[in-house]
């Protein structure tokens, strides 16, 4: 890339500023630029926040970047921390759902859809959506992308995106899997010759702009019905859970401790130390034969656990309807039931004196492995410093991160030098001027 005077701000924010049209789409205001920024960074090579309307409003963006040797830089959860002189694009603009097909269950938005949009547009046409367990954003493209942990992991894998479009930094559109080929009408996943597509998820947009993805739609079961058991221990708990996820028993399995459950339920006085939550799906015979199970697998198990009362379930019903966020001080990591105790000793001792920590465990693909998740709501002072240290020393004692960022990331990648090598050597592929979301997620 040739060596570039720094541009004139003006120029840019004249230029982006006339692109976008409507002024409710374009920002220079200090205070909402800075409210992309990461705490403690300094925002001042933020030139200016745009808001697309579309694909051809991302394009020209794009261009305007290249022309003026710009980063172009997406939102991020812990806030951007830029690198170089860059635009903010923020897709809250782009919030149409394209369309909900009930016949082949698929789902199709834009990338500034959100759950909340979701669940309104589906309500009433017999399918529902996977939705997400600790999503840090409101955004289904984002969630789908970055792979987030789904309440249902216990059934449906995490991967929950068929086929996706974005915009590569020189222009160009990509299509994965077989929106490639030309008048393709079913999204499915594989690529027809070389699987570049999974680069794109997990990388927070490093590789190019999400313009549209396919969700997976599932019918809605015939019958439905929630149920809570409290037990005493996580021990007993992860039990419980594991070997009802590996009986096939729920398309929800969900260990919470205390704090957890009341943070989604609210507060009910016969919460128990742990719970564990279940969400039976199928024919009313089968429903009622799988809650029967859990009882069964209790007594071979030597558990006793307490049924909860109608009101309980009911809550978590409602619960296990809507999506849940993760608050701003939490993490997540992936492992085997037989080292949750382990890890979660490990968690808890870095977490000492950063406030009261709600943790979830969530059965994978049937209990194969285990997602485990801290929340620190109303963290104290040092909390997010302190969970940044306890990251690698997880790492480093097995605690499998799915797409780690920032320093975890370069802690990580390091161990893996020829997968770090590879990474760059595909970001200069496919960004060789390093304008998407540069150093955001990892240094390559």
């Amino acid at each position: 890339m040739a060596v570039r005077s720094a541009p004139d701000p003006r120029l840019v924010r004249a230029r982006l500023r006339e692109l976008m049209v409507d002024p409710a789409r374009f920002s220079a205001d200090e205070a909402t630029i800075a409210s992309y920024a990461e705490p403690g960074s300094k925002p001042e090579d933020l030139i200016c926040v745009v808001y697309p309307r579309g694909q051809t409003d991302v394009d020209q963006v794009l261009a305007v970047a290249r022309a003026y040797g710009l980063a172009v830089y997406t939102p991020i959860p812990w806030g951007i921390n830029a690198k170089r002189p860059g635009v903010v694009v923020d897709y809250k603009f782009m919030a149409d759902i394209k369309s909900v097909d009930t016949k082949n269950l698929f789902l199709e938005v834009e990338p500034g859809v959100t759950w909340e949009q979701v669940l309104s547009e589906l309500a009433g046409r017999s399918v529902k959506v996977a939705l997400p367990a600790a999503a840090r954003s409101p955004y289904v493209l984002e969630s789908a992308l970055e792979r987030e942990v789904v309440l249902s992991a216990a059934r449906f894998t995490n991967k929950q995106l068929s086929t996706f479009h974005v915009l590569l930094a020189d222009g160009r559109e990509y299509h994965s899997g077989s929106d490639a080929l030309p008048n393709s009408i079913a999204h499915w996943r594989e690529d027809g010759g070389p699987n570049i597509s999974r680069v794109f998820t997990g990388s927070r947009n490093s590789f190019g702009l999400p313009l549209r993805g396919f969700i997976y739609l599932y019918p809605e079961p015939q019958d439905r019905k929630v149920v809570v058991r409290g037990l005493a221990s996580r021990k007993q708990a992860c039990a419980l859970a594991q070997r009802c996820a590996r009986s096939e028993v729920g398309t929800e399995v969900i260990a919470m401790s205390k704090a957890k459950a009341a943070g989604v339920v609210g507060d009910f006085d016969e919460l128990s130390t742990w719970s564990v939550a279940f969400g039976l799906d199928g024919s009313p015979r089968l429903v009622a034969y799988q809650e029967k199970r859990i009882k069964e697998l209790a007594g071979e198990l030597k558990l006793k656990p307490v049924a909860a009362k109608a009101g309980l379930n009911e809550a978590m019903g409602q619960a296990l309807g809507r999506p849940w966020y993760a608050p701003e001080v939490s993490f997540g990591f992936y492992t085997t039931f037989s080292r949750v105790e382990e890890l979660s000793a490990l968690a808890e001792a870095g977490l000492k004196g950063a406030g009261k920590p709600a943790q979830m465990l969530l059965p994978v693909k049937r209990g194969a492995s285990v997602f485990v998740s801290y929340d620190v709501p109303g963290a104290r002072d040092g909390a997010a410093d302190a969970v940044k240290k306890l990251l690698p020393r997880l790492a480093d004692a097995g605690a499998f991160f799915p797409n780690p960022t920032g320093g975890l990331a370069t802690h990580i990648f390091k161990k893996q030098a020829a997968y770090l090598k590879m990474l760059a050597r595909l970001k200069k592929i496919m960004d060789p001027d390093d304008v998407l979301n540069s150093g955001q997620v990892v240094e390559v």
